[in-house]
């Protein structure tokens, strides 16, 4: 499905209501504990949707709460996105994610910059001037794959929570 042109992207949340105050305080401590959960299940299936050409960009997902992650560093792909309090963030950091969900409107070329001299970009073992790229159309896998998991979400944060209620009132 393409998006409209200035079309804004939306953050999709989902909410839940408990009353007691046990339930609240199991939400404090093990919050981070159900999100993880909760956004294993939106990984796999984001992983499963992904193209497949080499493996690369499925294998690149990631999972992060606050103070934990499996985010792997490695070199020229992408930064980490951190999660803050109440929050968990899916991610995929091969360098070509972003293009995969969103596609590029236009094309275009890349040329060196001034300071590294007349022939700078190194592409195939060869140095060039300048290299072309081309419009590219979106695959995209992670939105769907929310909409997706949207009924296994509250499933897998009630699972969690329901454990520690009934470890706490049991």
């Amino acid at each position: 499905m393409a998006r409209r042109r200035g079309a804004r992207r939306r953050v999709q949340r989902v909410q839940l209501e408990w009353y007691g105050d046990e339930f609240v305080e199991i939400v404090r401590e093990h919050g981070p504990e159900a999100l993880w959960a909760a956004a294993k299940v939106v990984l796999a299936e984001a992983s499963r949707r992904a193209p497949r050409r080499t493996g690369k960009l499925s294998r690149s997902g990631y999972i992060g709460v606050k103070g934990k992650s499996t985010y792997q560093k490695r070199r020229y792909w992408r930064r980490e996105k951190f999660a803050r309090e109440a929050e968990a963030v899916i991610g995929f950091n091969a360098p070509h994610a972003h293009l995969m969900e969103s596609g590029r409107r236009r094309r275009g070329v890349i040329r060196p910059t001034k300071r590294s001299g007349n022939k700078a970009l190194l592409i195939d073992g060869k140095f060039r001037a300048r290299s072309n790229y081309r419009r590219m159309s979106s695959q995209p896998f992670l939105g769907p794959a929310l909409e997706a998991t949207r009924d296994d979400i509250p499933k897998e944060l009630a699972k969690v929570y329901g454990n520690w209620l009934e470890r706490l009132l049991g």
